[in-house]
C-alpha cells in the first residue's frame, strides 16, 4: 500500500573521529572535548573547550562557591589488558559520560580515569557512542576510532 504522507530518505546521522593519545587520561580528555564541542550552552563557555573546562573547574573548586556542592566525580575502570575488554569498558564509560551530560552535568576535568562534572544545562548533539567503527590500536600511543550517533 502506497503512503503519500511519508517516505524513507537516506541521511548521515553520525560523527566519526580518530583520537591519538599518549595515555588513557589524554584519551578521556579528548572524548570530553568532543562532547563539549558538540554541545550548545551559553553560560561559562566561550568557544574554547580547553580554557572553558579549566575555568569552570577553578570556579567550581573555590571554597566559597555555592556550585561546589554541585560538582560530582565519576570514576571508570577501563582495563587495557586486551582490546576487547578495553573497547567494552570504554564504550560503557563514554556512554555514561554522555548520559550524565544529558542529565544536566557538564564535564569540567579529567584525572586518571575519573571525570568531574558540574551542574550546567547543556543541549548535547551526540546521542551515544556506537560499536560501529569502534577500533583501538595500542602502540607507543593509543589510536582510537569512534563513531557517535547524533
Amino acid at each position: 500500500m502506497k503512503n503519500d504522507l511519508f517516505r524513507e530518505i537516506s541521511h548521515t546521522a553520525d560523527l566519526a573521529y580518530e583520537i591519538v593519545a599518549k595515555d588513557l587520561t589524554e584519551l578521556l580528555n579528548a572524548i570530553v572535548r568532543i562532547i563539549i564541542e558538540n554541545s550548545d550552552f551559553s553560560e561559562g563557555y566561550n568557544g574554547n573547550a580547553s580554557k572553558s573546562l579549566s575555568h569552570l573547574f577553578k570556579e567550581c573548586s573555590k571554597k566559597d562557591n555555592k556550585d561546589l556542592q554541585n560538582v560530582i566525580k565519576k570514576c571508570y575502570n577501563i582495563s587495557d589488558a586486551n582490546k576487547e575488554g578495553f573497547i567494552d569498558d570504554l564504550f560503557d564509560a563514554v556512554n555514561d559520560i554522555i548520559s550524565t551530560v544529558d542529565r544536566g552535568y557538564l564535564p569540567v576535568k579529567v584525572e586518571n580515569q575519573c571525570v568531574y562534572f558540574t551542574k550546567r544545562r547543556v543541549a548535547l548533539r551526540i546521542k551515544a557512542l556506537t560499536y560501529h567503527g569502534l577500533q583501538v590500536e595500542f602502540g607507543e600511543k593509543i589510536t582510537l576510532r569512534v563513531v557517535f550517533d547524533v
